[in-house]
């Protein structure tokens, strides 16, 4: 739990089972957003402190955004909401499914490109092929991806496709990494591995280039 950017904290959700997950907490100044809610009651606990650690509260936190459908990052919606009242965004092809795992209505569809006009501009990627709606979000202010799981990293900062055995279609989870590509960018979060704080475009461009045509 710390402040990796300015105004950006990762929240470390991992489990005792070996499972790395990281969840982000955006501070837009009078207002907190919430990115990804963890898979087991404890993930809101960490939440909660890392909140207080902020001097914030969970009514502070206006909005959340979902990257994208899987259980490891939306278990937890139900509670969050409860909590916070906060309105509610993710991919427009994971809404209906979100909706029905969790039986928390997604407040908003979003599509590649919409922007909100929060913390300096927050921008909806949509990368397809982990999950039909599946979104990083772009923070141009911090030249910051926050990719969730459309790539993937270990421990020593190496950065993968997202394994097939997770992807609703792997092949097309693998190509569509390049969409990145078009955004100004030198750090990238990721939910399951290293964060990369320094010359993140350079190694997303060489893991497109490897990838199969």
């Amino acid at each position: 739990m710390v402040e990796v950017l300015e105004g950006v904290r990762t929240v470390d959700l991992s489990g005792a089972d070996g499972l790395d997950l990281e969840a982000y907490l955006l501070d837009c100044g009078g207002e907190v957003v919430l990115v990804d809610t963890g898979m087991v009651p404890r993930d809101v606990e960490r939440i909660g402190a890392e909140l207080r650690e902020m001097g914030k509260g969970w009514r502070d936190i206006g909005l959340t955004l979902l990257t994208h459908k899987h259980g490891d990052h939306t278990n937890n919606l139900g509670r969050i909401k409860e909590l916070t009242g906060a309105e509610v965004m993710a991919g427009e092809g994971d809404a209906a499914d979100i909706e029905v795992a969790t039986g928390v209505s997604v407040d908003r569809g979003l599509r590649h490109g919409d922007r909100l006009d929060l913390c300096g501009g927050i921008e909806a990627i949509h990368v397809p092929g982990h999950s039909a709606g599946n979104l990083s979000f772009y923070l141009p202010r911090q030249r910051v991806i926050i990719a969730g799981d459309t790539i993937f990293g270990d421990e020593d900062g190496n950065i993968r496709p997202p394994p097939e055995k997770y992807c609703l279609d792997a092949g097309m989870a693998e190509r569509e990494i390049r969409r990145l590509l078009s955004y100004d960018f030198d750090s990238l979060l990721l939910s399951h591995g290293k964060n990369l704080l320094m010359g993140a475009k350079s190694r997303v461009r060489k893991l497109c280039e490897e990838a199969s045509p």
